[in-house]
């Protein structure tokens, strides 16, 4: 990654959440959502995922996932349909 900061432009965060289903194992959809919300400091960004993961925990049917690329996920109650969600920060120049 190439950090130096070119004249005129500021980095800038956002949070990348990947919601992905996998049906009997394999994956079926998988889509990435950009957040439009922008941050100055990349730990900005980062407590904006704790608290969003913190409320999902707390508010839906969410738990933590056990898959190491996946944060959270939802089961069926079959089991056979099952949606998982990824936060990741993204960074750009502006």
């Amino acid at each position: 990654m190439n950090t130096e900061v070119k004249q005129g432009l500021q980095r800038k965060y956002r949070v990348q959440i990947t919601v992905a289903i996998y049906r009997e194992g394999s994956l079926s959809y998988k889509s990435e959502i950009l957040s439009p919300a922008h941050y100055d400091k990349r730990q900005e960004a980062r407590d904006h995922i704790r608290q969003e993961i913190r409320e999902r925990l707390a508010h839906s049917k969410f738990f933590r996932s056990t898959r190491l690329d996946y944060d959270l996920v939802r089961y069926t109650e079959e089991g056979s349909c099952n949606t998982f969600l990824r936060y990741s920060i993204q960074d750009s120049e502006t």
